[in-house]
């Protein structure tokens, strides 16, 4: 009887293994973003989501999952351990850790975050620089408040650090000069504030200062935001922007590359866009193909 029951087994498993053979059974991808509230979670997110709609992809072998990584290092460090299949990285992290993970390459920069100043004083990046100025920032503009610092022979005084922990009502009554962020744009919370001040606008960097930021951060570029992005907008700007980054493991299927970026480069073409979907664009990769070691089926995608 258990000879017989083993037997059953055995035939089971083996009628299993055939049938997954034959109909192929849905090999799933982890892609890695960052934290809650972070452009790579979201991003990740909505990709996820793309992925399962009718009609999105040819292959239906192929499935995506999510998961995060709080430190891009770690999301390259889980990639280059097969513990990860692609991940979101910030051009900074790039910049600074890609060569170090040769077990990893790029697919395609992403979404244009651009360093934008917000603030009623047109001549505040004009140097020398009042040294009672007030400036908030954001975190992620910590490479602007180097170079602020140093061509102001400030030491970064009178730079006042974004939280988002609640704020005392001593911190809240402080009056900024100007207000700077590195985000996506429009960014919602800018769009709102300059239609509620007209006095205030968006500000582009003096010339030396930009190119004190470039010094200062390589992995940033220059950019040129159309007029009409924000409410009293009525010329082009010249900002300065970076580009996050989507890499997977070097080994990655030449099927799952083509399916991925399809998918991405579609968005553009489809009615109301995810806001970080809505500009990819295959051009937009142009400018890195000697910076990056790209995956040779993305750069078979990407015609260089």
């Amino acid at each position: 009887m258990k000879r017989s029951f083993l037997q059953l087994a055995v035939i089971l498993g083996f009628s299993w293994l055939l049938a997954n053979a034959a109909f192929g059974a849905e090999t799933r991808y982890l892609v890695l973003g960052g934290t809650e509230g972070s452009g790579s979670r979201a991003f990740t997110r909505e990709l996820v989501r793309l992925w399962t709609l009718p009609g999105a992809i040819k292959d239906k072998d192929f499935g995506l999952g999510w998961s995060f990584a709080a430190h891009p290092k770690s999301r390259l460090e889980r990639l280059s351990e097969q513990r990860g299949d692609l991940a979101i990285v910030d051009a900074e992290s790039a910049h600074r850790w890609l060569e170090a993970f040769p077990k990893v390459q790029v697919l395609s920069v992403l979404w244009a975050n651009w360093l934008q100043v917000v603030s009623a004083n047109p001549e505040l990046f004009e140097l020398p620089a009042n040294p009672s100025l007030t400036l908030r920032m954001h975190p992620n503009a910590f490479p602007l408040a180097v170079t602020w610092g140093a061509q102001t022979y400030s030491g970064g005084k009178g730079i006042r650090w974004e939280s988002t922990t609640p704020q005392t009502d001593e911190a809240s009554m402080v009056l900024e000069d100007a207000w700077i962020v590195l985000a996506p744009a429009p960014t919602l919370e800018i769009h709102q504030r300059l239609q509620a001040n007209p006095l205030q606008r968006l500000l582009a960097l003096s010339p030396q200062l930009r190119q004190g930021l470039f010094e200062t951060a390589p992995w940033m570029q220059v950019g040129m935001l159309p007029a009409g992005t924000y409410p009293g907008q009525e010329q082009d700007i010249v900002l300065p922007m970076q580009r996050p980054v989507l890499v997977a493991r070097h080994d990655l299927p030449e099927a799952v590359v083509s399916e991925v970026l399809g998918l991405l480069f579609r968005q553009a073409e489809h009615w109301q866009p995810h806001p970080l979907f809505r500009e990819l664009k295959k051009t937009h990769n142009l400018a890195f193909q000697h910076r990056y070691a790209f995956h040779p089926a993305a750069r078979k995608e990407l015609g260089f």
